[in-house]
Formats: C-alpha cells, structure tokens, sequence
C-alpha cells in the first residue's frame, strides 16, 4: 500500500514536472495590425501623429487597466498609449494626465489635444481630440475604442476642460 502510494506521487509529480517545464504557445492578437511609429521626419506636428495612431485603434476593447492594442484599453491607457509611442513621457492616470496637461481653451483645440471629463462627480474620463468637436476614446466596459462628439449629450455637460501634453 505504502509503495503504490510513493509510486502514485512520484507520477504525478513527474507529469506536473514535465507540464510545467513545455513551453506556451506563442499567441498573437487576433487583430493583429501594423501601427503607425513615430518620426520627426514623417511627421510635422506631433499632434497628426497621435491622431493616426489613434484611429488606427478604433474597434480594440475596452479594459479597465489596460494599456496595449493586445490588452485592450481603458481612456487613460489609450491616452497613454498614443503619446508614449509619440516620444512623450505621460503619467498613466486620466487623474495625472489632468495635472500633467496644460489648460486650453476650447477654441484653441488641435488635434492630439486632450479633453477631460468628470464621471460619478470626478475627474475620470479623458479623450484624444481629432477635430471638428470630435475626439477617440475608450467608453467603458464592454466597448470598444471609437469616435464621439463633444456635443453628445451625455458628454457635453461633463467635460471639464482640455489640455495639451506635448508641443
């Protein structure tokens, strides 16, 4: 009895050895794309580029925490993602990319600008302006990356303010 069990416990602990040591299969995005990357040289204003970069997301997933085409995003992580890929160094939160950004006017939008929102009575939702009152953004759970107006009802009356990290 007592050799059937140390037999028993050495073929599984064998197996679990060899399961845990087989490499994973590699994974790719099933949607999977090819980016725009950055240049100084492609592009004139870095504001176009995060645009493209930008539109070239719409239809990823929204998650919350998320921060790569293969993760999905959340608005902060879509924000984050477009300037670190333009050569900026932004904080990750909507919260600090309020803080971090420089105050506009609404008149003064242009492209790659940022708009922030206040959701459940704080700031919590930011935007990539692409213009004509337009911007990107990840919605919320369940959604995925797209396009809104700044005059759609539901955001209109929330937005706090528009900034602009870069330039």
């Amino acid at each position: 009895m007592k050799r059937n069990l140390l037999f028993t416990l050495s073929l599984l602990a064998t197996v679990l050895i060899v399961v845990a040591c087989t490499s994973a299969p590699n994974r790719t995005h099933p949607e999977s794309r090819d980016l725009p990357q950055y240049s100084s040289l492609e592009y004139s204003d870095k504001g176009q580029f995060i645009v493209q970069l930008a539109h070239s997301l719409i239809g990823t997933p929204y998650r919350y925490g998320g921060s790569t085409p293969e993760q999905g995003f959340d608005c902060s992580g879509l924000v984050f993602f477009t300037h670190i890929n333009a050569g900026d160094k932004i904080p990750r939160s909507s919260f600090a990319q309020l803080d971090a950004s420089k105050p506009i006017d609404i008149e003064e939008l242009q492209p790659g600008d940022l708009l922030f929102y206040r959701i459940n009575s704080k700031p919590s939702h930011v935007g990539i302006y692409i213009g004509d009152k337009m911007f990107i953004h990840a919605p919320s759970s369940g959604k995925k990356v797209s396009v809104a107006s700044m005059d759609n009802p539901y955001f209109k009356p929330r937005l706090i303010r528009a900034g602009r990290l870069y330039r």
